[in-house]
C-alpha cells in the first residue's frame, strides 16, 4: 500500500482508476475514493463512505462506483454543446 492509500489500479475501457482507502475506523466504518484518469489526464474522483465486512469489500464498492460513473460519462453527449464548459 502507498502513503496516499492507494490498494489497486486498473484500467476500465482506457480509464486509468486509482483507489485509494483511509484506515478501517470503529466498527467497520470505512471511506475511500477512486482517482479516475484519462489519456494521462486526471478526470474525476468518486468518494465513498460507509460501513463494510472489511476492506476488500470497500474497495469492490470503490470499483464499481468508479466504473458505473465512465459508463455514465460514456453515455453522455460530449459535442461540446451541451452548455457546459470546461474549466482550466
Amino acid at each position: 500500500m502507498n502513503d496516499d492509500g492507494e490498494v489497486k489500479r486498473f484500467v476500465y475501457e482506457a480509464w486509468e482508476v486509482r483507489v485509494c482507502l483511509d484506515s478501517m475506523v470503529i466498527e467497520g466504518q470505512a471511506s475511500g475514493h477512486a482517482d479516475l484518469w484519462c489519456d494521462g489526464e486526471h478526470k474525476c474522483r468518486v468518494a465513498l463512505t460507509g460501513r463494510f465486512q472489511d476492506r476488500e469489500s470497500a474497495c469492490d464498492a470503490l470499483e464499481r462506483k468508479a466504473k458505473a460513473w465512465v459508463d455514465d460519462w460514456k453515455a453522455r453527449d460530449h459535442s461540446g454543446e451541451t452548455g457546459f464548459a470546461n474549466l482550466p
